[in-house]
């Protein structure tokens, strides 16, 4: 599945959790030819959205809230998770693959709201 970018460019989705955190059903989905897709310029993977939901990279323990642009924020603590996502926050958290650890970037821990 791919996202089409105003930017006439083609981004992968690296899997169902990252599209489902931009889109509630496939309603918008649309089916083209090889040769159309062939032609759009592939350039890069989706991150999850925004403030949709919590992840975590397989191989480092530390939760991470996304912010624009695919910026990890370390968040330091269970108290301000639970502040940010509620009290369930542990079940929003998500594991990111280590091979999709590139696609974003690491900001400044949320140390205190």
């Amino acid at each position: 599945m791919y996202y089409c970018g105003t930017d006439q460019k083609r981004y992968v989705f690296p899997n169902n959790k990252t599209y489902f955190s931009w889109f509630d059903d496939f309603a918008e989905v649309q089916e083209i030819s090889a040769a159309k897709l062939a032609a759009i310029p592939l350039v890069g993977n989706v991150t999850y959205r925004p403030g949709v939901k919590l992840v975590k990279i397989i191989t480092d323990p530390k939760v991470y809230a996304i912010d624009s642009g695919g910026t990890l924020r370390w968040v330091s603590t269970p108290a301000i998770a639970a502040k940010l996502y509620g009290k369930n926050w542990a079940d929003q958290v998500d594991d990111i693959a280590d091979v999709f650890f590139v696609n974003y970037r690491v900001g400044e821990p949320i140390s205190e709201l």
